[in-house]
């Protein structure tokens, strides 16, 4: 199959595909080909490694981008749903697209060998795929218009529940304006060099409709959001430019009473610490939204350069006609498609990498997801016995120390409160003054006697203190 806008005769009463566009049975029409024709080696061993590696690194790292997502809590936000719909997107085009293309390089030139459903599902895929990245694309770039440039209305406009709801309906949009193509893709046989019939696979522009279907796609789905995007992301960027007022100018000043010295300094050194922590906070907030901006218009960027090329490409099918095509020769527009889908199939696995260049919280969450997976197994197990028994060590000495603590508080305490109606102690030494955990008593007696009923709480705590200290003696001092 060969996926962008091909011209093919018109089909004929019994079902043929026309002629094929490079290869003729008589040799009036295209080059004369070789008895059996092939793609020449380096096109088929480029275009096999270019693909495996774009499939191997892009299926790895679009799976884990829902993953570091879903297991981050500071990561789930409004901007990350639209990037998870991104990697879904990106996940079909390497699973679908590019395994369909590997299969055709592999096989004769302009012949498709995996049937009539496939040659209509591998371009309405792709195309679906590219029309829903271009509306997330757009939906993720509003959504950061609005919490930059409209922060008030960010909070109800920028949620999670409608981002969702975006990308379902992005989804929608894109298959329904995408479904045309399921007609324009056409699957029949036809006669190869050396009188056999094989099947083909063409997306054929011979009509006005299919032709200005075309036209229109890449008009209303690369053009149009391209300029838009190039204002936005201008927007945005004079919005970050622009100096922010200070947090201290930002807050209304207060007019309190005039405190003493010693409170006016310890006043003043808060509202220094303050205006400067708001400060600090302020510049911090600004510094992630340009590290977010910088982000995504790094990924919007590399999605219109990869897929500038086949789009042109298409351009230019639809707008000259065939003898033009056939005079650029078969192994010349092969060379051509095989580069315009290499770029097609790197923007769907640059995405993940640029995550990790220039997003922190992007590299900090897939080191920690590849951590886990490597130190996970057994490791785990063995450490969460011996956390358990270390925790269980640690509670008893822990419950130990604190009944140690307070037997020494009452040891302390009771004597004190007991000889309180009593003859009162001798005052102590400065030294032991000082570490005493309640001040000494006076020197003189008390003129007032204790009353009934603080002897009675008094000699009720003594009894529970020399109960305690009986009975838990053994096992404190263990």
């Amino acid at each position: 199959m060969i996926p962008t806008a091909l011209p093919a005769a018109p089909d004929n009463a019994t079902g043929d595909a026309g002629a094929s566009l490079f290869f003729s049975q008589n040799g009036s029409a295209g080059a004369v080909p070789p008895p059996t024709p092939a793609f020449p080696p380096y096109i088929r061993f480029a275009s096999t490694a270019v693909c495996a590696l774009i499939m191997a690194v892009g299926v790895v790292g679009n799976v884990l981008v829902p993953l570091v997502i879903l297991r981050a809590r500071d990561l789930r936000n409004s901007t990350n749903i639209f990037l998870v719909n991104l990697s879904a997107a990106d996940l079909l085009v390497l699973l679908v697209c590019a395994p369909a293309a590997l299969v055709e390089v592999h096989s004769p030139p302009e012949v498709w060998v995996l049937g009539a459903a496939m040659c209509k599902t591998v371009p309405f895929v792709e195309m679906t795929v590219a029309h829903a990245s271009v509306l997330t694309i757009l939906a993720i770039s509003f959504e950061r218009y609005y919490a930059i440039c409209e922060p008030l209305r960010a909070g109800y406009v920028c949620t999670k529940a409608r981002a969702a709801g975006l990308c379902g309906l992005a989804w929608l949009l894109a298959a329904v304006l995408t479904s045309p193509v399921l007609q324009i893709s056409h699957f029949a046989y036809y006669e190869y060099p050396g009188g056999s019939r094989v099947p083909a696979c063409h997306t054929r522009v011979d009509t006005v409709e299919s032709a200005a279907f075309f036209v229109a796609t890449i008009s209303v789905f690369f053009a149009l959001p391209l300029l838009l995007l190039v204002g936005l992301y201008a927007a945005i960027a004079r919005r970050l430019r622009a100096p922010a007022a200070s947090a201290a100018a930002a807050t209304p000043a207060r007019a309190p009473s005039p405190p003493p010295a010693a409170a006016a300094a310890a006043a003043a050194c808060a509202a220094a610490a303050r205006v400067s922590g708001g400060v600090a906070g302020a510049a911090g907030a600004a510094r992630a939204r340009r590290q977010v901006v910088v982000m995504l218009g790094a990924v919007v960027a590399c999605f219109f350069v990869c897929l500038l090329p086949f789009r042109a490409l298409t351009l230019w099918i639809v707008s000259v006609p065939k003898e033009s095509l056939q005079a650029l020769g078969f192994e010349r527009y092969f060379n051509i498609l095989s580069f315009c889908r290499a770029m097609t199939y790197l923007n769907s696995a640059v995405n993940p990498i640029l995550y990790n260049l220039m997003s922190s919280k992007f590299r900090a969450g897939f080191l920690r997801l590849c951590c886990e997976g490597r130190v996970g197994g057994g490791l785990g197990r063995g450490r969460g016995r011996g956390r358990g028994r270390r925790g269980t060590e640690g509670t008893r000495l822990t419950a130990s120390s604190w009944l140690s603590r307070t037997s020494s508080r009452r040891a302390l305490g009771f004597p004190r409160l007991l000889r309180a109606d009593a003859t009162p102690p001798p005052t102590p030494p400065a030294h032991a003054r000082s570490r005493a955990a309640v001040p000494a008593a006076p020197a003189t007696p008390p003129t007032h006697s204790p009353t009934p009923d603080r002897k009675q709480a008094i000699a009720a705590l003594a009894d529970a203190g020399a109960d305690a200290d009986a009975g838990k003696g053994a096992e404190i001092y263990v």
